[in-house]
């Protein structure tokens, strides 16, 4: 397929001409590639809606996850280069690039509309004056922080946040540095408020989309990409659960790490500072949490890495110990981490919080599954890799596939 066909123009596309193509029936071909065909046709509707409502509602801003928010930079001759996440641009110059300090010329430019595009439109489509705010998610929570901060004083009203994962720290961060009547409502969509063992295993180069992302590069290994890439990023170290959290292990002291991938020891001794600058819970807040989807719990060191302890107390991300804020109205849903925006509950749900404050759309409370004790091991989890991609010599039907794989 030649440059800028299927799939490929989505990459390169922003937000609004996307979503302007999925109300007008444009680029279909390529938008089913990326969306895929049942997704598609549900945003088609979703956007035609969209695009006929009045948007007099409240104000909503739609903060992403850590990852979810594309990342470029000015191009030669006009326009932008994305970066995160264009597959043709990984295999051309590779990952490296994201590494700080020297690439902090990328600037977001957008979301992965894979995950947050139905929940946009679903706002929209009631009436709510929505829009996205990406953040450079490699960066620190207070420094992002104090950027959503400006952004939402130079809005002038108040205005309300729906926050999926990191978004909801940056939110925190934010929510802290401002008076009371700027935000109305702050609705966390599993956030790790306590961290997330999935920033472990991101530092190690094992979690399983930075190794599926590490196929599309050429040039590198996962582990190359986790310790000369990942490690310099500070928002990736903020999402380490605290100390208090831990039974066996020190993950701020370097000595604590196995052989592997180096952390960054000026990075982990700041990471107790800044976390210090969340707000605490307030009744504008609340929290809607995954469950039932085999998530680590705990870790240990075991030989030359982590074993990390599995259960189904958790949304596959993060779990509930770490996800929750006690005193917060809490709201449980059958569903995985990445999936939670994209979920019909969870959407009802965040409308009704915006609307009323309250929602029956999903329960109050939460029946666990039971799982006989699992444990996975570094080494496991780096098994079984099928060798680098070359995304340009895909068939679409194989780009589908591999981008509901990689999404997944």
């Amino acid at each position: 397929m030649r440059s800028g066909r299927g799939a490929d123009w989505v990459f390169r596309a922003g937000d609004r001409a996307i979503l302007d193509a999925l109300a007008g029936g444009g680029h279909r071909a390529g938008l089913r590639e990326y969306f895929g065909a049942r997704a598609h046709a549900e945003l088609s509707r979703l956007a035609t809606a969209a695009a006929a409502a009045n948007p007099s509602g409240p104000r909503v801003l739609i903060l992403p996850g850590i990852m979810g928010s594309r990342l470029g930079a000015a191009a030669r001759g006009g326009g932008t280069q994305v970066l995160w996440i264009d597959p043709v641009q990984i295999h051309t110059s590779g990952l490296m690039s994201l590494a700080l300090p020297a690439g902090r010329d990328l600037r977001p430019q957008g979301v992965l509309l894979y995950y947050y595009a139905k929940l946009l439109l679903s706002l929209r489509s009631v009436g709510c004056d929505a829009e996205f705010y990406p953040y450079d998610w490699r960066l620190g929570l207070d420094e992002l922080g104090a950027a959503l901060a400006l952004h939402i004083k130079a809005e002038g009203g108040p205005v309300s946040l729906v926050a999926h994962s990191m978004g909801g720290l940056v939110a925190r961060m934010a929510v802290g540095m401002l008076p009371k009547w700027r935000v109305r409502r702050l609705i966390m969509l599993g956030t790790p408020n306590f961290g997330s063992f999935g920033a472990v295993q991101a530092i190690r180069g094992t979690y399983p989309f930075v190794r599926k992302v590490a196929r599309l590069d050429p040039q590198h290994s996962p582990e190359f990409l986790a310790e000369n890439v990942f490690c310099s990023f500070p928002g990736l170290y903020q999402l380490l659960p605290p100390r208090r959290r831990l039974r066996s292990v020190n993950l701020y002291d370097p000595a604590g790490w196995p052989a592997g991938a180096a952390p960054n020891s000026d990075l982990l001794s700041r990471v107790a500072a800044v976390r210090a600058g969340l707000c605490k819970p307030d009744s504008r807040m609340a929290q809607i949490l995954g469950i039932n989807r085999l998530t680590v719990i705990d870790l240990r060191r075991k030989g030359t890495g982590f074993e990390y302890k599995l259960g189904l107390n958790g949304d596959g991300s993060v779990p509930l110990a770490l996800a929750r804020l006690p005193g917060l109205p809490t709201y449980f849903v059958d569903e995985s981490h990445s999936r939670l925006a994209n979920n019909a509950g969870v959407i009802q749900t965040v409308i009704d919080l915006i609307r009323r404050g309250r929602s029956l759309a999903l329960p109050r409370r939460w029946t666990g599954k039971r799982t006989p004790p699992m444990q996975v091991h570094d080494e496991q989890l780096c098994a079984g890799d099928s060798g680098k991609i070359d995304w340009r010599k895909l068939s679409p039907a194989e780009r589908a596939s591999l981008l509901a794989e990689l999404y997944e």
